[in-house]
């Protein structure tokens, strides 16, 4: 059984405040992957920029490509950054036992025109075979049209799931799941199964986010859960449930 989980960046940062790490959120994060573990399941991980590369690509502009000096400079930079949060993360799942291996999105992966065009999979899915642990995230990649792109981990996760046969694509959210109202909002109530990328009002992100938000995510999710993957959006405190898809307070994905 293999799980992919989409960590967002909002779960183990702050995203209103650049390069804040969640660390008591990562280690609860850890204790959960620990959990599926020592059930047997694995697990491939794909984290999100919060702030560590949201706010580098939007200060170099890195969402419109191109291939000059400063614009390079910025995709450095931005790959430094999300290196930074990746050890981060890396170093709470092994704290827990966990032999986790972090992957650079962008050395095997190429966009065309913003989407991805191509990963290549074979170092994960040998990683996965030994027993590791990979961990991936949204990263900057090369674009044949644009000269780079930044790639959202929503959309690496989906294809992820889609072409490993994933049991199961978790996007683990701040929030919690998707409501019918922004979660602070008096009346918001939890969706528990979700039939349409529209007729949901979302709130805006807290702090930035260049990838789209939470309207991009439910497209990919909804990519997902149209290729067979069983495909749900909670909270961090839920994972083992929606990995092994028993009842608890998150939203189940259902394709039309």
């Amino acid at each position: 059984m293999l799980v992919v989980v989409k960590l967002g960046g909002s779960a183990i940062t702050d995203k209103a405040k650049a390069f804040s790490f969640r660390r008591e959120s990562a280690e609860i994060f850890a204790e959960k992957i620990k959990a599926l573990r020592e059930m047997g399941v694995s697990i491939l991980i794909v984290h999100g920029g919060g702030s560590f590369g949201h706010p580098v690509a939007l200060r170099y502009r890195l969402h419109e490509g191109g291939n000059q000096p400063e614009k390079l400079l910025g995709f450095a930079e931005t790959r430094y950054r999300m290196t930074e949060l990746s050890q981060l993360l890396v170093r709470s799942l092994l704290d827990h036992g966990i032999p986790a291996v972090a992957v650079q999105t962008s050395a095997i992966t190429v966009a065309m025109d913003e989407a991805l065009h191509y990963m290549d999979l074979e170092p994960i899915e040998r990683f996965l075979k030994m027993g590791l642990v990979p961990l991936l995230c949204g990263d900057v990649v090369p674009d044949i049209k644009r000269g780079m792109s930044v790639l959202s981990g929503d959309a690496i996760s989906a294809h992820l799931a889609c072409r490993l046969r994933a049991s199961a694509l978790i996007f683990v959210m701040g929030a919690g799941g998707i409501y019918t109202k922004p979660p602070s909002t008096p009346g918001a109530v939890l969706v528990r199964e979700l039939r349409s990328e529209s007729g949901v009002i979302l709130g805006d992100a807290r702090g930035i986010d260049i990838t789209g938000g939470v309207a991009k995510k439910l497209h990919y999710a909804f990519e997902a859960a149209r290729c067979g993957t069983r495909v749900t959006i909670g909270g961090v405190s839920h994972l083992v449930e929606m990995a092994l898809g028993l009842d608890a307070p998150y939203t189940t994905v259902v394709p039309g």
